[in-house]
């Protein structure tokens, strides 16, 4: 599984909560992401603190995964920050998957912040045990 960098998102894309956003500046960002491969598939876990169900977008298309979404904090416009570590955004990621990957089944969770996807792998690619017949 390899990674493809495009960050290019469009304002007029984003929610309508997170485009009139005022007190926040909006600003790409690139969330921390964890994959592990077993016998049984991939499992690509992505810090999303702030996203919603809502304004997450997965999809594949031509073995590429592709995840984006935006943050909105609704910080209240009467409030003037001096310092801020979160901000609003929005995120795009992207994951060429290898042929041995069943990309039709891919099971995403969003738990607390976290997105859990499940990739399996193809039935023909998954070991199994030869059974040996006495002769």
């Amino acid at each position: 599984m390899s990674e493809e960098k495009k960050m290019n998102v469009n304002k007029q894309d984003l929610p309508a909560d997170v485009r009139t956003s005022s007190a926040a500046e909006v600003m790409s960002m690139r969330p921390l992401t964890d994959i592990h491969e077993t016998k049984q598939g991939v499992t690509l876990t992505m810090d999303l603190p702030g996203v919603s169900k809502e304004s997450l977008d997965i999809d594949v298309d031509k073995n590429v995964l592709t995840i984006k979404g935006a943050v909105n904090l609704h910080t209240p416009v009467e409030l003037s920050p001096s310092y801020m570590e979160l901000h609003s955004g929005v995120f795009e990621r992207r994951f060429t998957l290898g042929d041995e990957l069943d990309s039709a089944k891919i099971e995403a969770t969003l738990n607390n912040g976290e997105l859990t996807l499940h990739i399996p792998h193809l039935e023909q690619h998954k070991p199994r045990k030869i059974e040996i017949k006495a002769a």
